[in-house]
């Protein structure tokens, strides 16, 4: 499967540099099986173009492989389901990054976002729209960053789907625009407890999640 990320309106996802099934396997041994589930269900057509529930039951994330060592997650939450990001991301000790892309000209007050872990080491990047405008940076600048579009007048700017879009690139996420997934090595992990994984991340407050 093939998904076009430049064509879209907005996409949100977390790409983990690890093992499909190393994943799978730490997600098993999680939590009570009245609760959790591993199932065979890969369909995220529903999730592109930011058709996220604000407090879905079941939450949902879908994790394909891309490449041998390379995992992506699409969540069913508006928040991208950040604390299941940063529970994998410290739990497996593995390098990752949360993306949050969306095309401001199609969809009014569009937020972007990346988080990219690596080595203990976190960079927070993300324009929101709260009242007012505003752009946040947290960390070390990493390689695959143009600073220089950090100064834009308008803040909205500073963090745009074009910028997104080449960050992804840069680091290897995508290739010209495109992402593909491996459909015949899939699972969806789901959890019908809405307290799950629901805390305060560093970014913004998730704590909306639970009831």
């Amino acid at each position: 499967m093939n998904i076009d990320v430049a064509n879209l309106d907005a996409v949100l996802f977390s790409y983990f540099w690890l093992n499909i099934q190393s994943v799978k396997e730490f997600l098993e041994q999680r939590g009570q099986k009245d609760i959790f589930a591993i199932t065979e269900n890969a369909d995220i057509k529903p999730l592109l173009n930011l058709n996220y529930a604000y407090n879905p039951n079941p939450m949902r994330a879908t994790f394909f492989s891309v490449a041998e060592n390379e995992t992506i997650m699409f969540p069913n939450l508006q928040d991208g389901w950040a604390t299941l990001f940063h529970t994998i991301t410290n739990s497996l000790k593995t390098k990752s990054c949360y993306m949050k892309i969306i095309d401001s000209n199609k969809i009014v007050d569009a937020s972007n976002c990346f988080i990219y872990c690596e080595d203990s080491q976190e960079r927070i990047v993300y324009t929101l729209k709260d009242n007012k405008w505003v752009f946040f940076e947290q960390g070390i600048p990493l390689s695959f960053e143009n600073t220089a579009y950090y100064a834009a007048r308008q803040k909205k700017e500073r963090l745009s789907k074009a910028i997104m879009l080449e960050y992804c690139e840069k680091i290897g996420i995508s290739k010209n625009g495109n992402i593909e997934l491996n459909t015949d090595k899939a699972f969806s992990y789901e959890s019908r407890w809405t307290g799950e994984f629901s805390n305060s991340n560093g970014f913004g407050n998730t704590s909306f999640i639970r009831k």
